[in-house]
């Protein structure tokens, strides 16, 4: 379908190089065609001068990467905004939704995505969903890119993760991929005192745009309609294929 890579990885992140750096060093090392990657990250404006120094290292791991940088916004609640920018960007078949507290264990992990690509499920307009030692697993999806051109965004929710699962599951193109595996290091999930910093405080401490707020809208009638549109949106697409 034209694609430039495999797999394209949105990847915002905040407050957080090295993590970031460890975070993608787990995706490119474990990969078999790490060239196949493209890393796509979202940073902050007021947020560049934290990551300078982190590009030289960012280097040695692959020269597949793009950096955009925007207005924080609501932070994390304006985050599926910075998602759907990535997207606009992304040079990948398939959208990877990644977070900068995370790794990928799956050794060629790539290798699975390719029997994907090559219509392991029938076809590979999909929605591969891959499992996470922290128990979600629905966290890290990756999302045709054809869906998201189908859709015309990734999420309008900032629960990125959740919106596309509601809708894939509705449009009946999920699939589960358990070969492939992760481990989330959030605070709340992992209970490492170090991963409690200010980033992840931000998230659950914010009164405007904080988790809980979005997820009550992420409920509400007029984000569930947003929803059932999205999944029409897929069917007519698989069935004019």
């Amino acid at each position: 379908m034209g694609a430039d890579y495999l797999v394209s990885v949105l990847l915002p992140t905040r407050g957080r190089p090295e993590l970031m750096l460890k975070s993608v060093s787990s995706i490119i090392k474990n990969a078999r065609h790490p060239e196949q990657v493209q890393i796509l990250l979202k940073i902050d404006n007021d947020d560049k001068d934290t990551y300078m120094d982190c590009y030289p290292e960012l280097e040695k791991l692959t020269s597949h990467y793009k950096v955009l940088y925007s207005p924080r916004g609501l932070g994390y609640g304006d985050l599926h905004t910075h998602i759907n920018d990535l997207c606009a960007i992304a040079e990948g078949e398939y959208l990877f939704l990644w977070n900068d507290d995370a790794e990928l264990l799956t050794v060629e992990w790539d290798k699975i995505m390719e029997e994907h690509r090559q219509g392991l499920h029938g076809t590979p307009i999909a929605v591969i969903q891959i499992d996470d030692t922290a128990g979600w697993k629905f966290g890290f999806p990756f999302v045709h890119r054809e869906i998201y051109r189908a859709i015309g965004h990734f999420s309008l929710n900032a629960h990125n993760d959740t919106w596309m699962h509601m809708v894939a599951e509705a449009a009946g193109v999920e699939r589960m991929e358990w070969r492939i595996l992760t481990n989330h290091y959030r605070y709340d999930l992992s209970a490492d005192p170090k991963m409690e910093d200010e980033t992840y405080t931000d998230v659950w401490n914010k009164q405007q745009g904080g988790y809980h707020q979005t997820h009550q809208l992420l409920m509400t009638p007029e984000q569930t309609e947003l929803r059932r549109q999205d999944s029409l949106k897929i069917r007519n697409l698989l069935d004019r294929m």
